[in-house]
C-alpha cells in the first residue's frame, strides 16, 4: 500500500533533511551530541515506545503544545536516499500531519510489517523525529543502545510527558539489563551520556529529590 505520507519528491525531501539538519548533527550517534543548539529540557525513554499505540497520541500533542504544521520521521540508518530511494522508490522520509497521526502514524511505521524495511525494523536502526517548529526532535536508536534521547525549546506539561517519564527509569540500569553479558560497555555508555547530556543527570536528581519529599513524613 501506498501512503502520502512517505516523501517521493526530491525538492520536498531536500526541504526536510534540511530542516532536519537544523535540530541534529546526522552524522553523530549516542552517547555523542546529536543536537546542534542546546535545549531546555532532555529525556531519555526506551526505544520501543516509538512503536507504542501511546505514541501517536503523544507526538498529537507535542505538536500541539508547539504549532507544528507537520511530524516527521527520518531514517539515518539506513540511509534515506542511497537505501530507501534507490532500492524502494521513496526516501526514507515520512511527514505526517499533526491531525492524521493517530490514524496513520503506526501505519506507515510498520507498513509491509513482515519486511526488513519498515520503519519499525531495519528502517528503524537509527532515526529521528522532529516538528516543523524545530522546537523539539527525537533521536532514536534501536541498533545499538534501543534508547531514544528527545529534547525539547521548552518544558512541557508533565500530564503529555508522563507517557515517556516512565518512574524510576535509569538509563544505566536500562542499558545494564540489555548488555547484562556485557556490563562494562553499558556502564561506559551511561558514563559517556552524562558527560555529554548532564541536564538528564539533573533531571533524575530532582525527580529522586521530590519522590523522597512524597514520601517523608
Amino acid at each position: 500500500m501506498n501512503y502520502r505520507e512517505l516523501i517521493q519528491d526530491s525538492n520536498v525531501f531536500s526541504a526536510l533533511r534540511d530542516e532536519c539538519n537544523v535540530i541534529f548533527d546526522t552524522n553523530k550517534r549516542l552517547p555523542q551530541q546529536v543536537f546542534r543548539r542546546e535545549f531546555a529540557e532532555y529525556d531519555a525513554f526506551e526505544h520501543g515506545m516509538i512503536t507504542s499505540q501511546e505514541f501517536a497520541p503523544f507526538l498529537t500533542k507535542i505538536a500541539r503544545s508547539f504549532g507544528d504544521r507537520a511530524v516527521n520521521y527520518m531514517t539515518l540508518d539506513p540511509d534515506p536516499v542511497e537505501y530507501y530511494h534507490k532500492n524502494r522508490g521513496f526516501y526514507g522520509l515520512a511527514s505526517f500531519e499533526p491531525s492524521a497521526l493517530i490514524d496513520n502514524y503506526f501505519k506507515v511505521m510498520s507498513r509491509d510489517w513482515k519486511s526488513a524495511d519498515s520503519f519499525i525494523a531495519r528502517g528503524g536502526d537509527v532515526g529521528v523525529i522532529w516538528g516543523s517548529s524545530a522546537q523539539w526532535g527525537i533521536f532514536c536508536d534501536r541498533i545499538s543502545w534501543e534508547l531514544c534521547l528527545m529534547a525539547s525549546h521548552s518544558p512541557i506539561d508533565e500530564s503529555i510527558m508522563s507517557i515517556v517519564r516512565k518512574e524510576a527509569f535509569q538509563v544505566s540500569n536500562y542499558e545494564l539489563n540489555l548488555y547484562r553479558n556485557r556490563p562494562a560497555v553499558a556502564l561506559e555508555f551511561s558514563r559517556n551520556l552524562a558527560q555529554t547530556y548532564p541536564a538528564l543527570v539533573q533531571k533524575r536528581r530532582e525527580n529522586a529529590g521530590t519522590d523522597n519529599a512524597g514520601t517523608d513524613g
